[in-house]
This record gives C-alpha cells, sequence and structure tokens, in this order.
C-alpha cells in the first residue's frame, strides 16, 4: 500500500477513536461542543499515527497505547485553539473552517483549549504512571511547546536570526513529535530505546515545521518563516540532513520490518513538492 492511502486510511481510524472517545461526554454542554468543535477540524493526524507506528513497531496492542495516542492529539488540538486566538496569531479560519473563537466566542475557545490540555493528561493519568504525564508536561510547557509560542510571538523576522527560528520549530513544533515517538518505550520501560526514540522524533518535527513553512511560503516578511533567511533549497538541504541523521536513530530502534516510519518522513518531505 502507498504511503498516502496509508496515512489516509489512519487517519480514518484515529477520527473514529476520537468520535468514540468523546461520545462518552454531553456535547450539550457549549464547552464539550466547542471542544469536539476544535479537535474534529480535518487534521492530519500525524502524531498520534506516528505514536500508533512506533508502538506497533515494538508489539504493543492498540489497548495498551491507545490513550497515550489520543493524549497527543487532545494536546495538539489546544495548541491551536490557543494559538488561533485574537492575543496571539489572531486567525479566523483553521484548515478552510472557522477558527474556534470565530465559531463560539473568544472566552469558550479559551476554555474550550484548557478543557483539551486538561483531558489530554486526565487520559494519561487513567491508565500510565507518571513519567508519561511528566513528560507531556515538560515538552507542551515553557520547556516546549508554550515557551516556543512565546518566543514566537515575541519575534519579528527582521529582527531574528536563523538559529531563533530553529530554536522555535524545536519548541514549538517538535517537542509534540519528540513524545510521539518516545512515549511508546516509556510505556515499556525501555530507556535506552527511548533516548535513541526521542533524537528521531525531534529530527521528524523539525522536518515538518520546515516544509510547513515552504508550504506556507506567501506569508508577510514580518512572519518568522524559515524562507525569511534561507533559501527553499537551503530548507530542503536541511530536511534531507535530519533524514539521514534520523534513520541512523531508527536502526537503534530494531523495529519490526513491516514499520513506515521512514516512508512517513519521506512522505512529509514530499508534500513541499
Amino acid at each position: 500500500m502507498k504511503i498516502k492511502q496509508y496515512i489516509k486510511n489512519n487517519q480514518i481510524s484515529i477520527n473514529k477513536d476520537l468520535r468514540l472517545f468523546f461520545d462518552k461526554y454531553k456535547k450539550n454542554s457549549l464547552i464539550h461542543k466547542a471542544m469536539w468543535y476544535s479537535v474534529n477540524n480535518g487534521g492530519k493526524r500525524l502524531r498520534p499515527i506516528i505514536f500508533q507506528e512506533m508502538s506497533k513497531g515494538i508489539g504493543l496492542k492498540k489497548r495498551e497505547y491507545l490513550c497515550a495516542m489520543l493524549s497527543i492529539e487532545l494536546m495538539h488540538s489546544y495548541s491551536l485553539v490557543h494559538d488561533d486566538l485574537p492575543s496571539m496569531d489572531n486567525d479566523d479560519y483553521r484548515r478552510g473552517k472557522l477558527s474556534t473563537h470565530k465559531k463560539f466566542n473568544e472566552a469558550q475557545a479559551i476554555l474550550s483549549g484548557n478543557g483539551l490540555l486538561t483531558l489530554s493528561f486526565e487520559l494519561l493519568a487513567s491508565k500510565y504512571s507518571s513519567t508519561l504525564s511528566k513528560e507531556l508536561s515538560y515538552v507542551s510547557g515553557s520547556c516546549g511547546l508554550a515557551g516556543g509560542q512565546s518566543i514566537d510571538l515575541l519575534s519579528q523576522a527582521s529582527k531574528t536570526n536563523l538559529n531563533n527560528i530553529l530554536i522555535i520549530h524545536e519548541l514549538k513544533t517538535a517537542k509534540l513529535f519528540e513524545f510521539s515517538t518516545a512515549a511508546p518505550f516509556m510505556i515499556i520501560l525501555d530507556q535506552k530505546r527511548m533516548k535513541f526514540a526521542k533524537r528521531f522524533g525531534l529530527l521528524l518535527g523539525k522536518v515538518f515545521q520546515i516544509i510547513d513553512d515552504l508550504i506556507d511560503e506567501d506569508q508577510d516578511k514580518d512572519a518568522c518563516n524559515i524562507l525569511n533567511y534561507i533559501s527553499r533549497e537551503e530548507a530542503l538541504s536541511y530536511c534531507h540532513e535530519y533524514r539521514n541523521q534520523a534513520n541512523k536513530y531508527l536502526k537503534k530502534l530494531m523495529l519490526d520490518n513491516e514499520n513506515r516510519l521512514l516512508d512517513i518522513f519521506d512522505y512529509i518531505i514530499d508534500q513541499a513538492k
């Protein structure tokens, strides 16, 4: 099966898992309507797909990794809700749909984002040791996603440099990918391979953000887009170098031969074509 169809099939499966999970909540309350609207937004689901691929590669059953897999998508969805707020990126649309604060209102968007954030940790706490919650706290907090967003908001393209852009990429985007690839090894208590998985995930996340910048190349000159600092060819060169480094770590993880992680890596890079 070609990787594009493979990813599409997994997106459909994960969307079903999310829908079943949210069926536990009464969506007649406004906050749950806003939370579900934010999650059910046509997302690529790449983080949970990567999480699942790594989990299957080390022999975990779905019942063992499902809660952790869903938690990462809830965390990601929360971050998008808050990113779109008027006080942040001030975006009225997300993937062609009204952003949460435009569909509901700013207060409900903030609260629904908070709801998704805390629900993410509730899922982890319901099944796993505190190690996973601690790690997700780290990669999503001031030393990760939130910290990267803070730096991003303070940065103006004309007053920053490539190194700062790469730092924003690592914190704001790559840290959640790092969790997606490392958490399965936390579940099986394999610290050695967890370190290699973190490095693989971090490189994958960096590539994802570079490609996202290349796709969004029509941003204005004040945006912290990597194309304001290097050429498209140089940016793709970073991607291929990261891919080569990631492959070395992937070989150390001793996954089963059917895993598609490197195919997913290439799929992400190909989006810039």
